[in-house]
């Protein structure tokens, strides 16, 4: 009798510890980040290659198993591959394909759509892997430093006679029109510079060629932009990229004979 009141007692003080005793604590759940497709790629590839090193030294011994082997790899390379529309067919035709075949030859069928993955999914892979050389635009500094070099270029070149820009005083250029030039150029540089902006200025030849610019006016404004681009130090490299891109349409702003 007292064994059993005992054991009573010591059930009912455990049961009471339980109901006052908090919870334990779970962890959360550990994110894990979806791959991206570069990473996609590269597991997808070293998957074929492996399943087609494995079935190459089967082969001989069981070519039903390598067949199986190749097919059910495969099967479930498939899925992952719609982010490559083209390749996902051909390895979706390549099964059923193989299907309507005898062992030996839909084995074949099934090996060349395993080295279709590995050498389109590598080659992606390691495209990807390579970093991408930022654009002109961005290497120039982006918008504030490409508008501040413009701003810098127009000011100084409205002040050089050598560069002539109101044409003998045939332009006239208030703070209106200057700002409208000045847009058109960042607009221009942006363009050339794979920039956002895009130009919304007028046809560049249509509209210079019957000023009848100097070769000598067209190469001072070109000083004036280099003097900007060291003003606001811009980095040598895509300033002087710059300054040889513009120097290149020249043929559609110089007139041919001076």
């Amino acid at each position: 009798m007292q064994a059993r009141i005992l054991v009573a007692a010591c059930v009912w003080a455990f049961g009471l510890a339980s109901i006052n005793a908090e919870p334990p604590q779970k962890k959360p759940a550990e994110k894990i980040a979806p791959l991206d497709r570069a990473e996609l790629d590269k597991r997808a590839a070293r998957a074929a290659y492996d399943t087609a090193k494995l079935g190459s030294d089967l082969w001989a011994a069981n070519q039903e198993a390598t067949f199986r082997l190749y097919q059910g790899a495969l099967m479930a390379l498939e899925p992952m591959l719609d982010h490559r529309p083209k390749l996902a067919a051909y390895v979706k035709e390549s099964l059923e394909l193989a299907q309507t075949m005898p062992v030996v030859k839909g084995a074949f069928v099934l090996r060349d759509a395993l080295d279709a993955i590995q050498k389109d999914c590598s080659q992606a892979a390691a495209a990807a892997a390579v970093p991408k050389k930022a654009t002109l635009w961005t290497r120039l500094g982006g918008e504030k430093a490409v508008k501040a070099v413009i701003h810098d270029t127009i000011e100084a070149a409205l002040k050089d006679p050598k560069v002539n820009f109101t044409r003998d005083g045939k332009y006239k250029f208030d703070d209106k029109r200057t700002a409208a030039v000045e847009e058109h150029l960042v607009e221009l540089v942006s363009e050339i510079g794979r920039g956002p902006l895009t130009y919304s200025g007028r046809d560049i030849g249509r509209t210079h060629l019957p000023m009848k610019i100097k070769q000598s006016e067209f190469d001072a404004f070109l000083e004036h932009l280099s003097a900007a681009l060291k003003k606001n130090k811009v980095p040598a490299a895509p300033a002087e990229e710059l300054v040889k891109i513009v120097a290149s349409v020249k043929v559609l702003i110089v007139a041919k004979k001076e």
